[in-house]
């Protein structure tokens, strides 16, 4: 005759183990929560894409302000014979096929034909368009957003490496100090790499003797301050154009410039919050282990 052996319905389940140690409560709601956030992005990833919308990130300062570097575009298909001068479009044509434009319509043509340009460039583009050139019309316009989808991929696989090497240590503030630390590093490389923050970009310059007119567009986050060796300076923020004359060459015939961050007291005081939020967090991870009753 065999026997069973009663099972106690008092108490808890034993916690699954990650790296020979029991997983916290923290962090099985922080990967429930990393699992919903992914849930919800990819179904509607999944119906923007199955009705023909196309993503892209901005990679030229062509459009200044109405679409800066870094800004992320999200299109839907679009008819030819719905669109008017000034909507803004993206295109790739046969001479170029693997750049995608996206500019602002400056003509449209008594057969159709459409003629765009950047707000920022001199020049029309050389092509007329038409529908097969089209690829859709903006619904959405996400300054700064695109930088972080650039991001995403170095941030990704940043996360994972730490969150593997650190998942060893079984003291609960060692290995939050560490993820905490090994965060702001990947962060930090992402920011090295992509240089989302501050950039300046001269797109003419203009001679006449003795002085030289450089236009330049600021293609960063950050509002920056641009200033000509031997010549003006301006105040820009991300997309806007400016002119600086400079009156002081080199022997060559060369000029310089230099650009710096231009926040107010309020934005100053933001970013330096920001670059102590590790600190901060990691000193609160001490702090509530050391004051924990046992």
């Amino acid at each position: 005759m065999s026997q069973t052996s009663a099972i106690p319905l008092s108490g808890t389940l034993p916690r699954p183990l990650l790296g020979g140690r029991a997983v916290s409560r923290s962090e099985t709601v922080l990967a429930w929560g990393v699992a919903a956030v992914a849930a919800v992005l990819l179904t509607a990833a999944m119906l923007f894409l199955t009705n023909g919308g196309r993503w892209f990130v901005v990679e030229t300062p062509s459009m200044g302000e109405a679409a800066p570097v870094g800004t992320l575009v999200l299109d839907m298909p679009v008819q030819a014979s719905s669109l008017r001068v000034g909507d803004i479009v993206s295109y790739s044509v046969a001479a170029n096929p693997d750049v995608v434009y996206t500019h602002r319509i400056v003509a449209i043509d008594p057969d159709g034909g459409i003629r765009a340009r950047g707000d920022v460039n001199g020049a029309v583009d050389p092509w007329t368009l038409t529908q097969e050139d089209l690829i859709g019309a903006p619904v959405l316009l996400v300054p700064h957003l695109g930088w972080l989808f650039k991001a995403t991929p170095i941030l990704l696989v940043g996360t994972l490496l730490i969150w593997a090497l650190t998942s060893a240590f079984t003291d609960r503030v060692t290995r939050s100090s560490l993820r905490i630390a090994g965060a702001s590093l990947t962060v930090s490389y992402a920011a090295f790499l992509l240089k989302p923050f501050v950039n300046v970009t001269t797109i003419s310059n203009s001679t006449s003797p003795g002085s030289v007119e450089a236009t330049v567009v600021s293609s960063g986050v950050f509002p920056v301050r641009v200033d000509a060796v031997g010549g003006n300076a301006v105040h820009l923020v991300d997309g806007e154009v400016g002119r600086v004359t400079i009156t002081e060459l080199n022997r060559h015939g060369q000029y310089q410039l230099m650009s710096t961050i231009d926040l107010d007291p309020m934005g100053w005081a933001v970013l330096v919050a920001a670059c102590l939020v590790p600190l901060v967090l990691c000193l609160a991870v001490g702090r509530v282990e050391t004051v924990r009753p046992s």
